[in-house]
């Protein structure tokens, strides 16, 4: 008898999340500016990696889908805290990259990301750290990416430092993104032939890091929301460490907050106007192994990761184009999971989840409804031949945000209105009501879970 019930509060919570998240959006959205200096359709972005380069190469991106394309990435020196030297297979990249987005869409932007080097996630964060506790450091970061962006013809620069480990790490951020923004402006004061260049940033939740050493950090919201075009949040990668199948970025999740949904709001809650915000949407599905084949649900048990794939060169990751390869197999089984908003496939004992068509459509639908700027892509040179994915986010995010669910926001140099704390407690109050809302039928969820 319990079943019943638990449906009918999942589908109260889902209702709500929505009404949360359109609330919130209708509450901050005075605090953005009708006007802006960017693109009128707002931002449809896509992270390019330069470890693509061998089968996605730059030409093979359809730039016409985007209005911002990232170069991802560069990081900085562990020694002098410049942008470091390329070594000579990359710097080529690097120094092409504007030229052939804009060769075929000459009204694209360009980004250079500057961030935590993968391969050395440990050493790397450190080095931010150093860096942005340090004045003199700082200067000579960001004295050298704006070089580097200038000499390269890039519009703008993000910031992808993943993560900063404690809370001064945070408010060292803020003091880095305040001074950078200044650095900006006034070598735009010199460079009267060029526009300002762009400032974003990488970021996750608002109010903490899962599965850090501290689990309660704040991200210093004035200054990302005052020196910030727009901040990318990573609404993906949520459970790779799971030793059961689940979804790796699922839309909603009625017993944790690792959901897109949650994310979204986190910022919101946070008092950042739905203006700064783009959401990110994952080009590549999460893998596994079943330890029983006839088990093949969410929440199924697993005996590994999956297979390191080509494109990816990690184990339990599967780019776009290689779950499209195995859904034109007739021993593919397919399922659309309403509940979450995911879809699943299982062939044989691999098990992967991903996002669909179907289920970037939901998504951007959300991201219009909560009336955020726009989306990111990570990363294009996963996409298929096609761009599918690529080519459904364009279609759903002109259906959806010009159509349907109010004014688009224009992205560009900082042309938002400024606001206050003043500004952010006068709609904190209001959200704090409506996140113990939210808390609340989280409980009675987990109640009904657990067949009370």
């Amino acid at each position: 008898m319990a079943r019943p019930r638990r449906v009918s509060l999942t589908i109260s919570l889902i209702s709500l999340v929505e009404f949360l998240s359109l609330a919130s959006a209708s509450t901050l959205q005075q605090l953005c500016a009708d006007g802006g200096g960017g693109p009128a359709a707002g931002v449809r972005a896509g992270y390019w990696s330069q470890t693509s380069s061998r089968y996605s190469p730059v030409s093979s991106i359809d730039a016409s889908l985007f209005t911002h394309l990232y170069y991802s990435s560069v990081s900085i020196d562990e020694a002098s805290y410049a942008v470091v030297p390329l070594p000579a297979d990359e710097a080529p990249l690097l120094a092409a990259f504007s030229s052939t987005v804009k060769s075929g869409s000459p009204s694209v932007k360009t980004m250079l990301s500057i961030g935590t080097d993968e391969y050395r996630v440990d050493v790397s964060n450190a080095a931010f750290s150093r860096m942005a506790s340090d004045r003199s450091l700082r200067g000579v970061s960001i004295n050298s990416s704006v070089e580097l962006a200038r000499a390269n013809g890039f519009d703008g620069l993000d910031l992808s430092w993943i993560f900063p480990a404690t809370q001064l790490d945070m408010e060292n951020l803020g003091v880095l993104l305040a001074e950078w923004r200044a650095k900006i402006t006034e070598e735009s004061a010199t460079n009267s032939l060029s526009e300002p260049l762009l400032l974003t940033a990488t970021l996750y939740f608002s109010n903490h890091l899962f599965d850090m050493p501290d689990s309660n950090l704040n991200y210093p919201i004035d200054d990302i929301s005052s020196n910030l075009d727009w901040a990318n949040i990573l609404t993906f990668g949520f459970n790779g460490g799971s030793n059961v199948t689940t979804v790796d970025a699922p839309l909603y999740d009625v017993t944790s907050h690792f959901s897109v949904s949650y994310g979204v709001i986190s910022w919101l809650d946070a008092g950042v106007p739905p203006c700064k915000l783009v959401m990110g949407i994952p080009l590549f599905g999460r893998s596994w192994f079943l330890r029983n084949k006839a088990k093949n649900g969410i929440g199924s048990p697993t005996a590994a990761a999956g297979t390191k794939q080509r494109k990816s060169n990690q184990t339990g990751i599967i780019a776009y184009a290689e779950v499209q390869e195995y859904m034109d197999s007739a021993t593919t089984v397919v399922t659309y999971d309403s509940q979450s908003v995911a879809e699943y496939f299982y062939n044989g004992d691999l098990w992967v989840s991903f996002d669909s068509s179907q289920v970037v459509q939901r998504k951007l639908e959300f991201a219009a409804r909560s009336q955020l700027l726009g989306y990111f892509l990570w990363t294009v040179g996963f996409g298929d031949s096609n761009s599918t994915i690529s080519k459904q986010a364009t279609e759903s995010w002109h259906q959806y945000a010009q159509d349907g669910f109010g004014t688009m926001h224009a992205g560009g140099s900082n042309q938002y209105v400024a606001f206050n704390s003043s500004s952010v407690s006068s709609g904190g109050w209001y959200w704090k009501i409506l996140s113990y809302l939210l808390s609340s039928v989280l409980l009675l969820v987990t109640l009904s879970h657990s067949g009370y």
